[in-house]
């Protein structure tokens, strides 16, 4: 039988660690700024801002998550924040846009991100922010060719 590794040791325990604070802060500023939203849900508002009018397939293969997909725009667009039009090209389709709100709350809440970027990143330079991209893209790829 193999050493079985204690959770010091093992990467994926600091990493869901990490995870795990991370939301509870974003949480946390969303709040503070009026705002009720997951990261979950702002990865979508944050896209959209980017790229206006993605089919809902797309935000999901981007996103990385076909199982919660409909049921985070349902949620999103239920607030105000998206809505979904059909396809000009192939009415199956539907076409994801912010609203106005939605538009306003990606804007309103830029600020206290980028504050939280700064304090989160403290103390990493470009090179570090390169190799830990670097690395998590590999262990991505190493994990979805086993999903």
């Amino acid at each position: 039988m193999g050493r079985i590794v204690s959770l010091e040791d093992a990467f994926a325990y600091y990493i869901n660690r990490t995870y795990r604070m991370l939301r509870v802060d974003f949480i946390h500023i969303t709040r503070e700024a009026g705002h009720e939203l997951t990261p979950e849900q702002y990865f979508v508002l944050n896209k959209l801002y980017h790229r206006p009018g993605q089919s809902q397939s797309d935000l999901s293969a981007e996103l990385n998550d076909r199982a919660n997909m409909k049921r985070g725009l349902d949620v999103l667009e239920k607030a105000g924040l998206v809505e979904r039009r059909s396809d000009d090209r192939d009415r199956r389709k539907n076409r994801v846009f912010l609203t106005d709100r939605g538009l306003q709350v990606v804007q309103s809440l830029n600020p206290a991100i980028e504050k939280a970027r700064r304090r989160v990143y403290a103390g990493l330079n470009a090179k570090d922010m390169s190799a830990m991209r670097r690395i998590l893209d590999i262990i991505e790829t190493n994990l979805s060719r086993e999903i």
